[in-house]
């Protein structure tokens, strides 16, 4: 097995044996399918829709198993939970934003960063150029509006993930320096978690009116509501937990052998 060494600081495995991917793969499958039976808010514009507890865990499907394993675990482990709850938000399609998460950021862990950029470069670009989409919100401000962007967010990561911070999670997330791996998990989640609420928010634009049953100035206030409120659910609610999620698991499979420290050598 090939480990990645760089300024001396230990780093996750590239490769996981086989006898210790399909276990976890399996294992985070079934968790992930599981945690869908525990919402914790409800999809504004999509009546009867939630999203779950799986928020919390899904970039470990990344970080942990990988480009391959970590989505083919988020597309299982989501079907799984469909069979569970009998709920859908995307009329089955649920299985791609969290794919997306766990891609991005095995590719990010396998240090195929200019590929993690691509891909969320491209999820960037289709929300400009999709026709339901709301591009720009006026925001009150002084005595008038600015034109702020829907996805300020979603641009700030891209923004971390091409520049040279965008390497250190993945030098730091299994260092030997706690406050660094809880920095590197953070940063870490903060990608995983906008790459699948990048990829939800085009599945919704493209399913509101013609599947959803929303009408076109519904979905005006709708856009305007997610805008508010997105930054809330994903720096308040779900990326303090996502972090302390990666963080705690990453430290735990350490500890167990699972994942183990570089040591600079070939194993």
């Amino acid at each position: 097995m090939w480990w990645f060494q760089d300024r001396g600081m230990a780093m996750i495995p590239a490769e996981i044996s086989k006898n210790r991917v399909v276990p976890l793969a399996a294992t985070f499958a079934a968790l992930y399918g599981t945690l869908r039976m525990m919402p914790i808010f409800v999809l504004i514009g999509g009546s009867g829709r939630v999203f779950s507890t799986t928020e919390f865990i899904a970039p470990l499907l990344g970080v942990v198993l990988g480009p391959y394993a970590g989505p083919l675990a988020a597309v299982v482990g989501t079907f799984l939970g469909i069979m569970i709850t009998g709920r859908t938000n995307f009329f089955g399609l649920d299985f791609l934003a969290p794919m997306m998460n766990a891609l991005v950021l095995g590719l990010l862990m396998r240090r195929k960063r200019l590929l993690s950029i691509i891909i969320y470069s491209a999820l960037l670009a289709l929300f400009f150029a999709h026709p339901s989409t709301l591009h720009f919100v006026s925001v009150p401000f002084l005595n008038g509006t600015i034109e702020f962007p829907f996805i300020w967010l979603h641009i700030v990561v891209w923004v971390l993930l091409v520049s040279p911070l965008g390497r250190r999670p993945v030098e730091w997330i299994s260092g030997a320096t706690r406050w660094k791996a809880i920095v590197a998990a953070c940063l870490l989640a903060l990608i995983g978690t906008m790459t699948q609420h990048l990829t939800g928010t085009l599945i919704f634009a493209s399913m509101a009116v013609p599947l959803m049953g929303l009408a076109p100035q519904s979905l005006a206030k709708a856009w305007v509501a997610i805008f508010y409120a997105y930054p809330i659910e994903r720096l308040v609610v779900v990326l303090p937990a996502a972090t302390l999620v990666t963080f705690a698991v990453v430290k735990a499979l350490k500890a167990t052998g699972l994942l183990h420290q570089a040591s600079g050598m070939k194993s």
